[in-house]
């Protein structure tokens, strides 16, 4: 009589199906992926936005973004802002010196050093990496429009605009690197101050710059006058000028974030274009 009563209870028991189980398990992994991703991009936003709320405090410049439907926008002839700075602050030098103070007795008379970069150290947010130099590319336009060029990204390595001045020459250094992709060299570049020290290396001395401007531009969903705006930025300057650009914020990449700086203004560098090592 109970294995009567017993038996289809054992009929109605299914089977083990490794199909279901996998199934069921990538959905579960699923699930997971989208939770983590969903938390991860809440956390890079919350960031950014703390981040932009301190720029104002850090005396960064948020370009307001051009109306494309004023004319006047359009038609102005964009003049790089770094034409008009004021003199450089003194360096933040860090507690344990800083490359300024071990120039004693390396002055040599006034020349032109038109050797390649090789080298960019901003002690203070930690950039340490190489340069090399980069050119533009030209963009095929579309439905018959014009071509637009466009500069490359140094990958793993600081970009040197082709084009722009050398350390210790007059005009305007320009350069560039990734944030958020190979190499990350101007990850940290947003973190830094005005008078904060920058150190330029290339293959015949060393040279310090001293930033005394930071400035947000915003680059995509905007009008061509917009970008040509912000293009000024490497405009040739009429002093020795070294610019900085990078996008922000990480991971969205919307904004172009530009540190300026001017050479450290001392009786030691005042006296030479540059440094033996």
């Amino acid at each position: 009589m109970q294995n009567a009563q017993t038996e289809p209870k054992n009929r109605t028991r299914k089977a083990f199906s490794p199909i279901r189980f996998f199934g069921n398990l990538l959905i579960i992994g699923g699930f997971a992926l989208l939770v983590g991703v969903a938390g991860w991009q809440g956390l890079i936003l919350w960031t950014n936005n703390q981040q932009l709320s301190s720029f104002h405090d850090e005396g960064v410049v948020v370009e307001p973004t051009i109306d494309p439907n004023s004319m006047s926008a359009l038609m102005q002839t964009p003049v790089a802002p770094a034409t008009a700075l004021p003199e450089p602050p003194p360096p933040n030098l860090n507690p344990g010196g800083s490359a300024i103070a071990d120039w004693a007795g390396l002055l040599q008379n006034k020349q032109v050093d038109n050797s390649p970069t090789t080298h960019l150290n901003i002690p203070s947010v930690g950039v340490d990496a190489k340069i090399v130099p980069i050119d533009w590319k030209m963009i095929p336009g579309k439905d018959g429009a014009s071509a637009k060029s466009e500069w490359q990204v140094a990958d793993y390595a600081v970009g040197h605009h082709a084009g722009t001045a050398n350390p210790g020459q007059v005009g305007n250094v320009v350069l560039s690197g990734h944030d958020d992709y190979k190499g990350e060299v101007f990850k940290n570049l947003h973190n830094v101050h005005k008078g904060d020290e920058v150190i330029v290396d290339t293959e015949k001395g060393q040279y310090v710059y001293v930033i005394t401007q930071l400035v947000l531009v915003k680059e995509e969903g905007v009008s061509d006058a917009q970008k040509l705006a912000n293009a000024a930025y490497m405009n040739p300057t009429p002093d020795q000028t070294l610019t900085m650009i990078t996008c922000w914020p990480y991971g969205i990449d919307d904004h172009r974030f530009i540190a300026i700086a001017k050479p450290y203004q001392s009786s030691q560098s005042a006296s030479s274009d540059y440094f033996i090592r």
